[in-house]
């Protein structure tokens, strides 16, 4: 698991509480559309029959709210501008948080004779009390409605048996058994509210503080259990497998109780704000409302924040062997999230003093999207991985592919994701990327966003794609040996993904100016003008690539064989566009042009020849020496030492030639290229001497005979004598070891 998905899994599941304290913080539509009402704004154009006009429907109250609200903006602008106009700005703020405290704390202070009145109003004081009757039919709708929830359980009990997974369950089949499943129980509660519903229909209550009550609570109790369900879904064990988000039991059982708990909350202060709203209380009642519920919100998820610090940091870490950002992040994820969640209740309570009444839903969806985002992200991944592992059939090689490019598939999967998920974050917030982006980067690079960015992503793609493919070819070829050449395969590609490297990036470079506007076929053209005058400059340069490319296409030479180039010899090291790296067996490095190649010699192919030579004296029996190489042969090719790299085993080839005083015998056998052959010959030349000398068989020695007349040697003529014979012992002795000595 890469360090994304696990950052990924954490965050859908830490951030999980997020959505749910936003929800239970924000302002209620009912609170929202209270305020709203309150709110008086001027006409457009300000007209005298305008001003009448919205006099006559405003009453005192709203009037003299009017008025004052702008003889306040006049007070303001009055005091001048600059320093005074700041002040009197914070003045008035500070007086207006001042009066709005004094406000919440008259609220708070007569809340329980508020919550009387309200009460009253609900029963309908002016005739016999109803509360009795509304709450044994409200308790008796809810129960029909469950009732009505469990016949539907029941005519689909065959089928849920269906569903239960079977031990070849793959992951397409198990996640549409799962979604399945969750919609099945989606629409039990959908009977459920839509039960309640009809007996609400039939037992209309024509009160209509009574209407929203009952509403409200049918409201409160749906938005309950399709928490509890969806908790249920993520974090609890189903038909014996794991659950779909990895938690141990304990930290599984506090995130859903924490789950439940914030949508309990939620729909008390929703039903309860919608009720007070609906019986016309104060402002700041309704106002105390949220900000009770903002902190009594925000004290429950901090607590189940460091609750379960420990799971969800493992849960970052991973298997621990993740870099520092992943450990930092792991350790201060809490402390980030505390004050996140202080910062969004502060925001809310400086918000409600100063009477900006922000809309919520950006907010709570903004939440949302943080979340759904990485399960998405976790889904699709799981599902390419499911894929991969898939077994192969001769009908479809999908899984075979989906293996080779799952890292692919995965990167391109957190891509798109983002920027997806950025790209609606954005839209929420009213946020203009296009404008923010032609206001910084230019209008021509501003308009071809879009565009630039298809081109990089299918850049990254195909050269991920390409890079895959030649790296898992490249280890599928093995490691090579210490003295063993590469294969044709391994020699190319590291020249092909190169040259693909180099084609994607000139590629993606000419389709960004396209997108961009800029004509690139000026460009184009230039670049050939510049490609031929190159080529006529540089016909050396030309020649060894045009060389070396049909050198490899013939596969005259690989990585790690042995080659002679003329006087320049060994093993081919490196290889490029223009030229050959060679390493002598004595360590010398020569680097050889590809046009300067006449003529080469591959010693690394397929087989090599050994010959061996002896010069023995004339008295010697050719037939016991034949004797003796062949059980020497067959020495060697039972030897498991050297057997493998015997192709045909030493024998001898008789007598190659006679000198004056010795027969040249001959012998050879046949192994594979490289090292081992040569010490093969090593061990043969040591096996036969060793031999000869037993069987008494002699090595001939270069002999110089003098033919001198009986008694005619003078002085002089020993002299002479003894001179041509030095010569001739010097000529015939042994050389010195030259550059050819491999092994």
């Amino acid at each position: 698991m890469s360090v994304f998905d696990r950052i990924c899994r954490a965050v859908a599941v830490g951030l999980a509480a997020v959505a749910c304290v936003a929800a239970v913080m924000a302002p209620s539509e009912a609170w929202a559309q209270a305020h709203k009402a309150k709110a008086i704004t001027l006409p457009e154009p300000l007209t005298k029959e305008s001003v009448r006009e919205l006099v006559s429907r405003l009453s005192d109250e709203e009037v003299r709210k009017l008025l004052l609200d702008q003889l306040d903006r006049a007070a303001v602008v009055t005091k001048g501008k600059g320093d005074m106009a700041m002040s009197g700005m914070v003045e008035q703020s500070a007086g207006m948080m001042r009066k709005r405290i004094g406000e919440f704390r008259d609220a708070a202070a007569a809340f329980p004779q508020t919550l009387q009145e309200v009460v009253r109003k609900v029963d309908d004081p002016e005739g016999p009390s109803a509360l009795a009757l509304v709450g044994a039919l409200l308790v008796g709708a809810l129960l029909a409605a469950w009732l009505a929830e469990r016949v539907y359980d029941s005519s689909l009990r065959n089928y849920r048996k269906r569903l239960v997974p079977t031990a070849a369950e793959t992951y397409s089949s198990g996640a549409f058994r799962l979604g399945v499943g969750l919609a099945l129980d989606l629409a039990g509660i959908a009977v459920f509210a839509l039960a309640f519903l009809a007996i609400f229909l039939a037992l209309w209550q024509g009160h209509g503080l009574r209407r929203i009550a009952i509403l409200e609570v049918l409201i409160a109790v749906v938005t309950v259990r399709v928490t509890w369900l969806f908790a249920r879904f993520l974090l609890s064990r189903r038909d014996g497998q794991e659950r779909l988000l990895p938690f141990a039991d304990v930290p599984a059982r506090q995130l859903r109780r924490f789950a439940v708990l914030l949508a309990v909350l939620w729909g008390i202060r929703h039903s309860l704000s919608a009720v007070l709203a609906g019986a016309g209380v104060s402002d700041a009642t309704l106002d105390l409302i949220v900000l009770a519920s903002a902190v009594l919100g925000v004290s429950v998820v901090l607590w189940t924040v460091w609750q379960v610090r420990a799971p969800i940091g493992d849960l970052i870490r991973g298997d621990g062997k993740g870099n520092a950002v992943v450990n930092w992040l792991a350790d201060l994820w809490p402390v980030i999230a505390t004050v996140f969640f202080l910062v969004v209740v502060s925001t809310l309570i400086y918000d409600v003093l100063d009477t900006t009444y922000v809309a919520s839903s950006g907010g709570v969806l903004t939440v949302l999207l943080i979340v759904v985002v990485p399960i998405i992200d976790l889904a699709l991944c799981r599902a390419v991985a499911a894929a991969a592992r898939a077994p192969a059939n001769a009908m479809s090689a999908w899984p075979g592919f989906v293996a080779t490019y799952e890292s692919v598939f995965r990167r391109a999967i957190h891509i798109v994701v983002i920027v997806v998920g950025l790209l609606l974050m954005a839209e929420l917030w009213e946020v203009n990327l296009f404008a923010i982006a032609q206001a910084g980067l230019g209008g021509k690079i501003s308009s071809s966003l879009f565009g630039i960015s298809i081109v990089l992503l299918l850049a990254f793609l195909l050269w991920e794609i390409a890079k895959t493919a030649i790296d898992r070819r490249l280890a599928a070829e093995g490691e090579l040996g210490p003295d063993e050449p590469a294969s044709r395969m391994r020699t190319l590609l590291p020249l092909l993904r190169m040259l693909i490297l180099i084609t994607i990036v000139v590629m993606a470079t000419m389709s960004f100016l396209a997108a961009l506007g800029v004509d690139i076929l000026p460009l184009l053209a230039g670049a050939s003008v510049v490609g031929v005058a190159i080529g006529f400059g540089s016909q050396t340069l030309v020649r060894d690539i045009v060389s070396g490319a049909f050198f490899l296409m013939d596969d005259a030479f690989r990585l790690g064989e042995y080659i002679e180039v003329g006087a320049d010899k060994g093993v081919v090291e490196k290889i490029n566009v223009r030229s050959v790296f060679l390493r002598h067996h004595r360590g010398a490095l020569n680097i050889l042009p590809y046009g300067e190649i006449k003529r080469l010699r591959n010693t690394s192919r397929d087989w090599i020849v050994h010959v061996m030579e002896f010069r023995l004296t004339y008295d010697t029996n050719i037939q016991q020496v034949k004797k003796i190489l062949k059980k020497i042969g067959e020495e060697l090719a039972a030897d498991p030492d050297y057997a493998a790299d015997m192709l045909q085993p030493l024998k001898s080839q008789g007598v190659l030639a006679t000198e004056d005083s010795a027969i040249v015998v001959r012998a050879k056998f046949t192994a594979k290229p490289g090292n081992t052959s040569f010490m093969v010959r090593r061990v043969a030349y040591d096996k036969i001497i060793k031999a000869f000398r037993d069987a008494g068989i002699r090595f001939a020695h270069k002999e110089v005979t003098v033919n001198v007349p009986q008694g005619q040697m003078s002085p002089e003529t020993a002299k002479a004598v003894a001179g041509a014979a030095a010569g001739a012992i010097t000529a015939a002795a042994p050389k010195p070891a030259s550059d050819d000595a491999r092994g």
